[in-house]
């Protein structure tokens, strides 16, 4: 896999867990029910949360575009590894 390929995988991937999270935090206000449990699960899933607000908003989305990039290199260095780097 080529760098410019490595990227376009990335940021697709990135983007894609992006969209996610957004919709994971609009959940939040669209089905009020067991709303403690979201926000806890948020905390636990990412560095520095701390309430529905926009700081924390904009942490995660960054947060999510990033596991995309480390989310293709595991996939990349488990590919080479494996004997299948293309």
């Amino acid at each position: 896999m080529n760098n410019q390929n490595f990227m376009q995988k990335a940021n697709q991937l990135g983007i894609f867990f992006v969209i996610i999270f957004v919709g994971c935090f609009v959940w939040y206000y669209i089905r009020p029910a067991d709303q403690d449990l979201h926000l806890r699960l948020f905390r636990l899933a990412f560095f520095g949360y701390q309430d529905m607000g926009v700081m924390s908003f904009i942490l995660g989305a960054v947060q999510s575009y990033i596991w995309g990039y480390i989310g293709v290199g595991l996939w990349l260095i488990s590919g080479g590894l494996m004997g299948r780097n293309r």
